[in-house]
């Protein structure tokens, strides 16, 4: 290809120089990553519910089956909270509180009524 006047040689213009601050952080990479197994389960979650919910509602089921649905049940979401809720810190200890309450405090209190 041959120079020609008034045309520019590189017409996408300069390359933009990479900020190191625009590179994902960890935790956005671990949100990406839930994102996608989940869009992976979710066809199967209704299903997989519905049978765990049977099986413990489930009259003729052995008590041990029932137990195990429904601790299935009750783990599985206590998973999906945390991966939601969770920090770039290291492990979430049990119990953590995930809500921070630092909203101010507003308190009316009536000191002496007869004045």
């Amino acid at each position: 290809m041959a120079f020609e006047k008034g045309k520019s040689g590189n017409p996408n213009g300069r390359p933009k120089k990479v900020n190191p601050l625009d590179k994902p952080t960890n935790r956005d990479l671990k949100e990406r990553e839930l994102i996608m197994l989940l869009r992976k389960i979710k066809p199967h979650v209704a299903k997989a519910i519905t049978s765990a919910a049977e099986i413990m509602q489930n009259k003729e089921a052995s008590h041990q089956n029932q137990l195990k649905a429904a601790t299935i049940l009750l783990d599985n979401y206590r998973r999906l909270t945390l991966d939601v809720y969770d920090s770039e810190d290291a492990e979430e200890v049990e119990g953590t509180e995930i809500q921070q309450h630092n909203a101010p405090i507003f308190s009316l209190k009536v000191v002496n009524e007869n004045t």
